[in-house]
């Protein structure tokens, strides 16, 4: 047996895209390197202390962007990055052993850091306040950490004055203080989905202005140190705003431009820092940044957390009315279904005895058997006009009928089957009874269900009987129908009337609910009660004519 060769049009498209891979990971690599490059170069020119050691170092951070983003192809990049910046800028060159070491320390922080990020669920977005906190504590104890360590016993080895505990110090603050600065920045634009812009052009170029401005004036040496402290403090009310109105990207960015301004700006020996020597520099600068940058991802974070739940909120409102139409939708075609099938039962008698009928040219009994069928396909017809109408809010037309012609219709309905069932029905509608206001078809419905009900409970009786009477109540008239079965469970008599409540096998449940939301829609009232020598009992009002509202 031979294997076919691999198709030639897929060899090419492998080669292309592991092409077009190897493209984008040098890409990525060049940026990263060139990025590390430019920030080391930016910190060790704005470092006013003899040993080197910088007020802030963001290398760190975009090495943890860039590994959390693209994976961990990015470390070997950010070995390179890190080994250049130690050969350029450090006196006499370091050893290579420790070299070496800060190397294989910063590439584990960072990929420490990078795993810790996807670990716990960050999101680039900052769309929960724990984004915030997890950035926060994977920075300070994976990333900036073992930096800090690195550097410091490195600077400790190479110069003899240094201490590792006062240096590591002061290369942890340094390193954390330039990776919140820089990794939320570069995170938010570089993160899938993280371009789109939902803010008013105006409102970002208003901001940037404002902040550029007041940065620029704080550190431009221009004020008295006494004046330029405060106003230092201007730029917390611009972030907050942009953290409440611009989405995460402008908001970083802007905290990004205040930061660079005032290390830069400290780094020359102007502002209100410059002049109170490298520690207290370090330590007052990064405190006010790091405040300004928490506030600034601390707002944001909860105000993408507001939107999220209010986007929730609307979600589940739609749930719910989707749920409650196709509810609806359940209902009205149970409703549908359950009324139409006595109609459809009529139907199916009458045409069946209308063809017997026929075979035996009986035309006068066939006469009748027709005018049933056309009597009963109006009626299905009527139902649905009413299901219908109901479904779309339109409320039925009202008649004054006589309460005979209202019922009689129904028993020729039912008369096929109360004799296929061999059930007696006995008819009491008293004399000189009022019309009634009604829908006739809905009420009809009415009768039809509590009719067949009392058909299901007597059928097994050799004796079963019906009897349905009316009267006259003086305000409504009242309709009964009785039963002589075995009643209605005590335990089902409280739920009898809620929708898909049944206890007979192959009921729906829908027909007495149906029945009750039908004679309340008239203003009256559907009762239910057992009889104490068996049988149940079920009761209706419907209003009666009132000739002076009608005239």
């Amino acid at each position: 047996m031979s294997i076919a060769p691999l198709s030639p049009l897929r060899r090419p498209m492998h080669r292309v895209e592991h092409a077009e891979s190897a493209v984008l990971l040098t890409s990525r690599s060049l940026m990263l390197i060139a990025l590390y490059y430019a920030v080391g170069l930016w910190g060790y020119v704005f470092t006013p202390d003899p040993y080197g050691i910088p007020l802030v170092w963001p290398a760190t951070g975009i090495g943890l962007a860039f590994t959390y983003l693209y994976g961990y192809r990015m470390l070997p990049a950010l070995g390179i990055a890190t080994a250049l910046i130690l050969w350029q800028f450090t006196d006499d060159g370091m050893p290579l052993a420790e070299a070496a070491g800060v190397v294989l320390a910063t590439m584990t922080g960072v990929g420490l850091g990078a795993w810790a990020l996807r670990r716990f669920g960050f999101s680039p977005r900052f769309e929960r306040l724990r984004d915030v906190l997890i950035l926060l504590l994977v920075g300070a104890l994976a990333a900036s950490g073992l930096a800090a360590t690195a550097g410091a016993w490195a600077m400790a080895v190479t110069v003899e004055e240094l201490s590792f505990s006062d240096t590591w110090w002061l290369c942890w603050v340094a390193d954390l203080m330039g990776l919140l600065l820089v990794t939320p920045a570069l995170i938010a634009w570089l993160a899938p989905g993280g371009r789109h812009l939902d803010s008013g052009l105006p409102m970002i170029v208003l901001l940037t202005a404002s902040l550029i401005g007041v940065s620029a004036l704080v550190y431009s040496g221009l004020l008295e140190t006494g004046l330029a402290m405060p106003l230092s403090y201007a730029v917390f009310p611009l972030i907050m705003l942009a953290a409440l109105r611009c989405p995460i990207q402008i908001t970083a960015s802007l905290m990004l431009i205040v930061g660079a301004i005032a290390l830069s700006g400290t780094g020359w020996g102007l502002g209100p820092f410059a002049d109170v020597g490298l520690e207290q520099s370090l330590l007052s600068l990064n405190a006010q940044l790091a405040l300004l940058v928490l506030t600034g991802l601390v707002l944001a974070a909860l105000r993408n957390e507001r939107e999220s739940a209010e986007a929730r909120g609307r979600q589940h409102l739609d749930d719910l009315a989707r749920a409650g139409r196709l509810s609806t939708l359940g209902e009205l075609s149970a409703s549908l279904a359950h009324e139409l099938n006595q109609p459809l039962c009529a139907l199916t008698s009458y045409a069946s005895a209308s063809r017997r009928l026929l075979e035996r040219q009986r035309f006068e009994e066939l006469r009748d058997a027709l005018a049933q069928l056309d009597s009963n396909a109006h009626r299905a017809a009527d139902t649905i006009r009413q299901v219908r109408a109901a479904a779309v809010g339109k409320t039925p037309r009202e008649v004054a009928i006589a309460p005979g012609d209202l019922i009689t219709p129904v028993l020729d309905l039912l008369d096929p089957e109360l004799r296929r069932r061999r059930v007696r029905i006995d008819v009491d509608l008293g004399r000189s009874l009022p019309r009634i206001v009604v829908a006739p078809v809905q009420i009809e419905q009415v009768l039809v269900n509590l009719l067949r009900n009392a058909m299901d409970a007597v059928e097994t009786r050799l004796d079963g009987i019906i009897r349905i009477s009316a009267r006259n109540l003086g305000a409504a008239l009242e309709i009964t129908v009785t039963d002589n079965g075995p009643g209605i469970p005590e335990e089902h008599l409280a739920t009898l009337f809620d929708p898909f409540a049944t206890w007979k096998s192959g009921g729906t449940g829908l027909g007495l609910s149906i029945s009750r939301s039908l004679v309340e829609a008239h203003g009256g009232q559907l009762t239910a009660t057992n009889l104490e020598d068996g049988g149940a009992r079920f009761r209706f009002t419907l209003p009666l004519e009132v000739p002076d509202a009608r005239s």
